[in-house]
């Protein structure tokens, strides 16, 4: 079952949530996992191209919610059937939401995060300091919902070249 973590000292300004993922887990989280062949490398990270999906935050007291929205072309891409996943973003509905991951949250932590969201897959028993520490796997970054959208666009949300 994927987990859900808030993280300081991995952003300099605010504290980041941190979604742990299991490759042989729900089909949520196996989709998640294969959002890594679909991103980009760089700085010693895998970042998802906000036009491809991302991950949205909500914070109600002490619970937040880190949910992750892919268009169905990027699903597609990587042999995901889209019809497998039926609830939408709210922010875009054409986008579909893969994972929905729920935890408690410290109250007196700031009421904003960092905008973007790191996923690390282990096995469900890796202890999260095991996956942050040195030598270990480069994260996966989400950027967060993108502001603007453009109506005219494809239902299956952008392609890229």
């Amino acid at each position: 079952m994927a987990r859900l973590y808030v993280r300081s000292g991995l952003d300099p300004d605010l504290p980041t949530a941190v979604l742990v993922v299991d490759p042989d887990g729900t089909p949520g989280e196996r989709a998640v996992v294969r959002l890594g062949a679909y991103c980009h490398e760089g700085s010693g990270a895998f970042y998802l191209l906000q036009t491809d999906g991302w991950a949205e935050h909500t914070r109600a007291g002490d619970r937040l919610t880190v949910a992750v929205a892919v268009y169905p072309v990027g699903l597609r891409a990587l042999r995901v059937d889209p019809a497998d996943f039926p609830a939408r973003s709210a922010v875009d509905p054409r986008a579909a939401l893969v994972l929905h991951v729920e935890a408690a949250v410290d109250p007196s932590l700031p009421a904003g995060l960092a905008e973007g969201t790191v996923v690390l897959v282990a096995a469900d028993d890796t202890p999260l300091d095991a996956l942050l520490g040195p030598g270990a796997e480069p994260p996966m970054l989400l950027a967060p919902p993108p502001e603007t959208l453009d109506e005219d666009e494809d239902t299956d949300g952008p392609v890229r070249d």
